[in-house]
């Protein structure tokens, strides 16, 4: 395995909390069962086992389930790369399981391909795992950010347990007693998967590239700020295949929270000038670099509806009427487009605002 070492994959910054509370009520999921063994494999309820080429799968989830983002695995001469680990530990635990279905091989590497919880939380299951390797700003992120808001959920669940313990004896209606006490062992519930969550941020890091060779290569490559400030993508150049994390949403409307929109269009075209032909993104079916290049396009498109609104000086609500695109109404994630409406503003009024300064 070979480390080289590069300026940081993009700038400093606060990075925050993928949405957590947001996610947090599927953290009770139950654990999807496993069937079928060969082509194929269903997982219930929102998966699937693809095999892009010998040894390499993709495994393919829908949002609604407790994986919410995709994963890869990649089996070496003597060991395997598993390529982000899902939201929880049960999710990471089912993967791990399929897995050991399709070989007996120790998992050597996890490659996080940032910070959000979606790709990392599975991370405990992979206790073992020599390696667990991501950008030096993920790791970051993972340790200054995650696990304080971790941490933060978790002691605000146990102070709500504890002020409706002391409310409910007090309620004089047995329905709203009964609904209170209802509550308190759901959100009991939530804190005893809190507590069991183990934050394994990545112990491996690069800031420009990182080559794994074993019988085949696989590189991991940080091509430039886009969805954060600390993505990286693992590339099979024999295979032609890349795991290009959140970078890429196919059919679906990104997450821009931690995003540069501008930046990400550039990342993108150095995305789709790898020597590819299949990619797997974060979220959405395995596709092509046509789809690829169509995501990118959405970025523009999105660049081309709000640079007018900031040079007439519209303000942000005139800004957040602007209407999906038709192209894009069948996207997944239409609740996102008005977040990356406000991310594309702001980001352009601190350029007019930077170019206004130079005057």
């Amino acid at each position: 395995m070979k480390k080289t070492k590069a300026p940081v994959c993009g700038t400093a910054g606060a990075a925050r909390f993928f949405r957590f509370t947001l996610l947090l009520a599927l953290w009770s999921c139950p654990v999807p069962p496993l069937t079928g063994q060969s082509g194929s494999q269903t997982l219930k309820p929102g998966g699937e086992l693809s095999r892009l080429a010998e040894g390499v799968y993709a495994h393919i989830v829908t949002p609604d389930g407790n994986a919410i983002s995709n994963s890869g695995i990649i089996l070496l001469d003597h060991s395997v790369v598993v390529f982000d680990t899902h939201f929880t530990p049960e999710a990471g635990q089912l993967l791990l399981a399929r897995v050991q279905s399709i070989t007996p091989k120790p998992v050597r590497y996890v490659i996080n391909s940032h910070f959000h919880p979606d790709h990392t939380h599975g991370n405990q299951a992979f206790p073992n795992t020599p390696f667990i390797i991501g950008s030096t700003n993920t790791r970051r992120d993972m340790l200054q950010s995650d696990l304080p808001s971790l941490n933060r959920i978790l002691n605000l669940t146990r102070d709500q347990i504890e002020r409706a313990r002391k409310e409910v004896d007090s309620e004089p209606d047995a329905k709203m007693q009964e609904r209170m006490r209802g509550d308190i062992n759901s959100r009991q519930s939530l804190a005893d998967n809190l507590a069991r969550l183990k934050i394994l941020a990545p112990a491996t890091t690069l800031d420009d590239s990182m080559t794994i060779v074993e019988g085949r290569e696989a590189r991991l490559l940080c091509l430039g700020n886009g969805h954060t400030d600390g993505d990286i993508v693992l590339f099979l150049p024999a295979e032609k295949i890349v795991f290009a994390g959140d970078l890429f949403f196919n059919e679906a409307i990104p997450n821009a929270q931690d995003a540069s929109l501008l930046e990400w269009i550039k990342t993108l075209e150095v995305l789709s000038g790898l020597d590819a032909e299949r990619f797997v993104p974060g979220h959405g079916p395995v596709g092509t670099k046509s789809d690829v290049n169509e995501f990118r396009g959405y970025l523009e498109d999105l660049k081309a509806l709000v640079e007018p609104a900031v040079g007439r000086g519209d303000t942000l609500e005139q800004v957040l009427a602007i209407p999906v695109p038709d192209k894009y109404a069948s996207y997944r994630f239409q609740n996102l487009f008005q977040p990356n409406l406000e991310r594309m503003y702001k980001e352009l009024k601190a350029l007019q605002n930077a170019e206004a300064g130079k005057k």
